[in-house]
């Protein structure tokens, strides 16, 4: 959602002045100090016009080391369709680069806006797959507006047009949205196919790697997906699939059986992805833990990004390697407890503990809480009422009277709804159809 963007921060205790000769600057250099921050963009207000949109330009030229150039142009636009002050045409003509309008179509909050502006779109690019592709090709580069994209005739160097480039480091900040993802998924499937699959000499370079990104990024789609999995995805694109966060667990479990299904090992990187991986379900996530793995070590840092943020996540793969675990799955989720440490919260230890007392006993989950904390004296209540009834039935009771929290509820339920494999089939529902469109 917009409001979740981060625009580039703000600059609290450090803004010196200094002039335009770069005085300051060296001597702070020179001095040994890091040289100052840009200052940060003028503040979205709650009515912002295209006016306030032209000052933000002006701040990221005259400031172009000043990170999430596209995104705050991006909220300020939203902002403006959601008030009414900037206007459906505002985006067409007038808003620069084209990629900024194209990014307003992933905003729900002004699919109507959204619908009017694909719609567009689609009456030129119409069933012509050649322009899709083009479309798709050229909007990350291009600095014109949306309609002078359309038309072929950047607009960018026109007398009073301002813009800022759309190519670079640093430009979007804070969502997974991209413009090249959003025309692929709005594109009818020849004309994202011609785009994945056809292209000479730098054309085809340039759309290549471009393909190698957009499975990093959002909205997936199903076409996207599965040129990924195909002969003609690259290394790179698969991984860059299986570490986007709102990839399906159907499409993750696609990546892991790939190479098996070829009688090959695993791409090293896909399997860490998806162990670390923010929303993966626990069947999939334990797959990926389960595979052999060539590098040492590998265990302990994806479990160490998964801990992060994904507690519920850790757990939910225990529920289910639990479920009919071998005595190797049971060595496995021992290892894997015991590794987490205390970067697992109190309240999740404990569930993880019964969930381990399962599969191995009681006593190997004393003995493994006696190694971590080092005396009896200071080992958790349930563990020692568990050890004095030799019984691991007080974990349980421990586990019922003070359940695991998850802090992250309502971040895991909404990223669900996006990680659902229908998803890909209809990746930008707010928008309407293009038969709808045309019938309108």
């Amino acid at each position: 959602m917009s409001g979740d963007l981060w625009c580039g921060g703000v600059i609290n205790d450090f803004e010196p002045d200094y002039d335009d000769s770069g005085a300051w600057r060296e001597c702070l250099v020179e001095l040994g100090h890091p040289t100052p921050p840009p200052p940060p963009p003028p503040p979205i207000m709650d009515r912002p016009t295209m006016g306030d949109y032209w000052r933000g330009l002006r701040h990221f030229n005259d400031h172009p080391a000043r990170a999430g150039a596209l995104s705050y142009l991006r909220e300020l636009t939203i902002e403006g369709l959601r008030a009414g002050s900037i206007s459906n045409r505002d985006l067409l003509y007038e808003v620069r680069p084209a990629a900024v309008a194209v990014s307003v179509l992933s905003e729900r909050e002004v699919a109507g806006n959204g619908a009017v502006v694909a719609a567009v779109i689609r009456s030129v690019a119409d069933r012509h797959p050649a322009r899709w592709a083009l479309l798709i090709d050229v909007v990350g580069f291009w600095g014109g507006s949306l309609a002078s994209l359309l038309a072929g005739r950047d607009d960018s160097g026109a007398e009073d047009c301002q813009t800022v480039l759309p190519f670079g480091s640093g430009l979007w900040t804070g969502h997974l949205w991209r413009p090249a993802n959003i025309l692929l998924a709005l594109a009818p499937a020849e004309g994202a196919r011609r785009f994945l699959a056809a292209g000479t000499d730098v054309t085809a370079l340039r759309r290549g790697s471009t393909a190698e990104l957009m499975p990093g990024f959002m909205p997936l789609s199903r076409v996207l997906v599965e040129h990924t999995l195909s002969d003609d995805g690259s290394a790179r694109a698969r991984v860059n699939l299986a570490g986007n966060a709102f990839a399906p667990d159907s499409v993750l479990a696609g990546l892991l059986g790939r190479d098996r299904d070829r009688g090959r090992e695993p791409e090293p990187d896909v399997v860490d992805a998806i162990r670390r991986h923010d929303f993966a379900g626990g069947a999939v996530r334990w797959q990926a833990y389960r595979m052999p793995h060539k590098r040492s070590g590998s265990l302990r840092t994806s479990l160490g990004s998964l801990l992060e943020h994904g507690q519920q996540q850790f757990l939910d793969m225990l529920a289910v390697a639990c479920d009919g675990a071998t005595e190797d799955d049971a060595a496995l989720i021992h290892t894997l407890i015991r590794l987490a440490g205390d970067d697992l919260r109190p309240e999740a230890r404990r569930v993880a503990l019964e969930l381990l007392a399962r599969v191995s006993g009681p006593e190997v989950v004393w003995s493994l809480e006696l190694a971590r904390v080092g005396s009896l004296d200071r080992l958790p209540s349930a563990i020692r009422a568990s050890m004095a009834a030799g019984s691991a039935a007080p974990l349980a009771v421990a586990v019922r009277e003070k359940p695991f929290r998850d802090r992250n509820a309502a971040v895991n339920a909404a990223a669900a709804e996006l990680r659902q494999d229908s998803v890909l089939d209809s990746p930008l529902p707010w928008l309407g159809s293009g038969q709808a469109n045309r019938e309108a």
